[in-house]
């Protein structure tokens, strides 16, 4: 873990795009229901990381 908080976030927002793409390619396969889910948790990633990645605005 970085103890930098600039590399932290930056760690912390591949984390979470690599939590999507795994999602997002899983739910490929997926029956109907899982693939609703694994789409919700994959959006919810996406969002994540484009949060962390660009910070808060003013």
């Amino acid at each position: 873990m970085a103890a930098d908080p600039a590399a932290a976030l930056k760690e912390l927002a591949a984390a979470e795009r690599r939590t999507c793409d795994t999602h997002t390619a899983t739910l490929m396969e997926a029956p109907p229901e899982l693939a609703r889910l694994l789409a919700s948790l994959a959006a919810a990633s996406a969002a994540h990381a484009y949060l962390l990645t660009e910070g808060p605005r003013s």
